[in-house]
């Protein structure tokens, strides 16, 4: 059974003949314990109350550190995918790169030897013109000397006597006929 402030202010004691208890102390003392018990129940309802409010407030921030913590492991995951995304990109920009570095190599060393190439037919064009200016002008060097032995030898006749016409025969050129 539960004793509460009223019950301690009704209890009633009996009175003893001989030697019996002083009434109005019994009833002072029995007063002082009543309030005190009184604030002790109020207290405790009091502290009652702010214990409840308390866990309430410890769960409301249970329930936040919990979304927190979700939160902080969701936002982990995020960065994490994050990072793995970034790492494959940057992998493919790589492999990508390498690819396109070989591509450009190849061509380049392909330009290169058709270039060589194609100098070496100049080369060859050069000297092939070389050899066809050297035949042509020696050519016309021979025909030049053929044409100054040519008029070497019409001087020559020019500055040779002429035959007398012989009666009958016909000149032809410087030649008699």
């Amino acid at each position: 059974m539960e004793l509460t402030p009223l019950d301690i202010r009704n209890q009633t004691f009996h009175k003893k003949n001989f030697g019996g208890i002083d009434a109005e102390e019994v009833k002072a003392f029995l007063e002082t314990a009543a309030t005190a018990f009184e604030q002790m129940s109020r207290n405790r309802t009091d502290l009652t109350e702010r214990l409840k409010i308390a866990e309430e407030r410890v769960n409301y921030y249970r329930q936040i550190e919990k979304t927190i913590q979700d939160a902080v492991v969701t936002m982990q995951k995020t960065v994490d995918e994050v990072k793995a995304n970034a790492e494959k990109e940057a992998e493919l920009i790589i492999a990508e790169a390498k690819a396109r570095a070989v591509r450009e190599v190849e061509n380049t060393k392909r330009e290169a030897e058709e270039l060589r190439a194609e100098i070496e037919q100049l080369k060859q064009l050069r000297n092939n013109y070389f050899i066809r200016c050297r035949a042509l002008i020696r050519g016309q060097e021979e025909l030049l000397a053929a044409m100054e032995n040519d008029q070497r030898e019409l001087e020559a006749l020019k500055q040779q006597p002429k035959p007398q016409a012989v009666p009958g025969i016909k000149p032809v050129g410087n030649v008699i006929a």
